[in-house]
């Protein structure tokens, strides 16, 4: 049976919503929307109580400040116009899960004029002990969130320490019931194949044409024990490298805690016989890494910005010899290899590697020398999200609150001092006041935040026309035939140009592309034309 909280509802004809919320952490702990309603239907029949409104935020954290959840929003404008009087909540939690959260959502109604009650603490912020109360829980509420992560994280790590392991296992590896990673034979056999190719010079491309060719299965993960997952159709080089990398095929296994800040070293079964060997590897790729261009190479200006519309694989940077003419071009894994694995096959799409790098250059040059037409795109996309003018009303009105919250401390002493309260009283209003103080503070502060956060993106905005200036000046310089100017040019294109998609017309197989930039919308969409370079390769034909 609920409890009465040591207070009574009032009823009598209040009029009183309810707040409902669950995050998707919470969701997978089985607390729900429908475990707060059945809550609130038994509630409000023992104290009679009418509602007159539910708001229900499914799946959103409590992190999120009230007015920016959906249901939160039209909580408050309902509030500000008096369509309750006390908002009901199943706990304070339910409200925030940080302080300056629910101290926000609390000012928002207390400014519109409603009070807050939970049905499980004694929270009733209509008076000023209800309202010391909810200041209590509020900050304990947030104390017992960082506790509770930080003893999460301490067991976590302890159980790193201890050689268990969670989430997903490495290649070769499997968790036993206890934790504790196993080695897994036919993954481990394709692990001592790499590593002993890569080690022996075989190179990243290689292997993965090689493990793609012969239609081995890849990694995929594995959550611990579980059955495994299938991953990517195709086995990539980055795929390849990770392998080579992996210290836990030599007997450690590191574990990255703290955002990757710490490292947790584990001892496990190694798959590899001789440490040496992956070491060895490890060795040549480096090598390789350092002389990447040898001699007759071409250097690909969209390397990692090319993705195949049909199958969504990357396209990277290949040549083919035709009647004694060398050709340059960018294709997926489709057009490189035998094997579709399990995925959707289609027709090889080959495109033009100087063609299609011309055409995106010559749009990058067109940015640096007219940035008006992207800084208006960029002026009005913040514009679409300006919210200074209700921040600064924020503010205003916090500020104006501040100062007569500190200057109702004087009305309190001459009251007790004419003896119009006793002195318990007294010492309750005070403490009531300085928890107000406190809290407005504590919101101005935030509000402050936010204005100074957007007034930086402003100037930021501001600057970027000079920033495009300096670029513009700078085309000449990259533009020359030399290795620095071709990483600096590179460099430009990455920082301007969003993945681009290439495909095929079903009709006529003729490609199509669409270059998307990051300073506005897509400029060349559209199909090559009859003539260009990459007519060679329309029907995916290299001899």
């Amino acid at each position: 049976m609920p409890s009465t909280n040591g207070h009574g509802p009032k009823g009598d004809g209040e009029k009183v919503a309810l707040y409902l919320r669950v995050s998707s952490d919470e969701q997978r702990e089985r607390e729900s929307i429908k475990t707060q309603r059945e809550f609130f239907e038994q509630y409000c029949k023992l104290y009679d109580l009418e509602v007159t409104e539910v708001y229900e935020d499914d799946g959103v954290s409590g992190t999120i400040p009230l007015h920016e959840r959906s249901e939160g929003r039209r909580l408050l404008e309902d509030a500000q116009a008096k369509k309750f009087e006390t908002l009901l909540i199943y706990r304070l939690d339910r409200l925030g899960r940080s302080l300056l959260v629910i101290v926000d959502a609390h000012d928002r109604l207390q400014v519109a004029g409603a009070s807050l009650r939970s049905a499980t603490e004694p929270i009733d912020t209509s008076n000023p002990s209800g309202r010391l109360i909810f200041q209590m829980l509020a900050s304990f509420a947030e104390y017992e969130r960082e506790t509770i992560r930080e003893r999460t994280r301490a067991g976590l790590h302890r159980a790193f320490r201890s050689g268990r392991h969670f989430g997903v296992a490495p290649y070769g590896y499997r968790a036993d019931e206890h934790g504790y990673l196993q080695v897994v034979p036919e993954e481990a056999e394709i692990v001592r194949e790499i590593i002993g190719r890569v080690a022996e010079g075989s190179s990243l491309y290689a292997e993965a044409k090689r493990l793609n060719d012969l239609g081995v299965p890849t990694p995929g993960f594995r959550y611990g024990s579980r059955e495994k997952h299938p991953g990517s159709r195709l086995w990539s080089v980055a795929t390849i490298s990770n392998i080579v990398h992996q210290s836990a095929y030599s007997g450690i296994h590191k574990v990255k805690t703290n955002g990757g800040k710490d490292v947790i070293e584990q001892a496990v079964m190694p798959i590899l016989d001789d440490q040496v060997v992956q070491e060895r590897a490890a060795a040549a790729l480096m090598e390789n890494k350092r002389y990447p261009n040898r001699k007759n190479d071409r250097r690909y200006l969209l390397r990692g910005l090319v993705k195949c519309a049909a199958c969504g694989a990357a396209c990277t940077g290949h040549s083919a010899t035709r009647r004694g003419k060398k050709y340059h071009y960018y294709t997926c894994h489709a057009g490189r290899t035998k094997n579709f694995g399990t995925g959707r096959p289609h027709k090889p799409t080959y495109l033009s590697a100087p063609w299609l790098e011309d055409l995106v250059w010559t749009d990058v040059r067109r940015f640096l020398e007219d940035p008006g037409e992207v800084l208006e795109r960029v002026r009005e996309q913040l514009d679409g999200e300006d919210n200074t003018t209700e921040l600064e009303a924020r503010r205003d009105e916090l500020a104006k609150r501040l100062v007569a919250r500190q200057a109702e401390k004087d009305r309190y002493v001459r009251t007790y001092a004419q003896g119009h309260i006793s002195e318990e009283e007294l010492d309750v209003y005070l403490a009531d006041l300085r928890n107000q103080i406190d809290n407005l503070r504590l919101l101005l502060e935030s509000v402050e935040a936010d204005l100074s956060d957007r007034c930086e993106r402003t100037a930021a905005t501001n600057t970027a026309h000079a920033w495009l200036l300096s670029l513009r000046r700078r085309v000449a310089e990259v533009e020359q035939d030399t290795e620095e100017a071709f990483r600096e040019r590179r460099q430009l294109v990455k920082l301007l140009v969003d993945p681009i998609s290439v495909g095929k017309r079903q009709e006529d197989g003729r490609a199509e592309i669409q270059i998307t930039y990051r300073f506005g919308p897509p400029v060349s969409s559209g199909v090559a034309e009859e003539g260009s370079s990459v007519e060679s390769f329309k029907n995916g034909s290299i001899s």
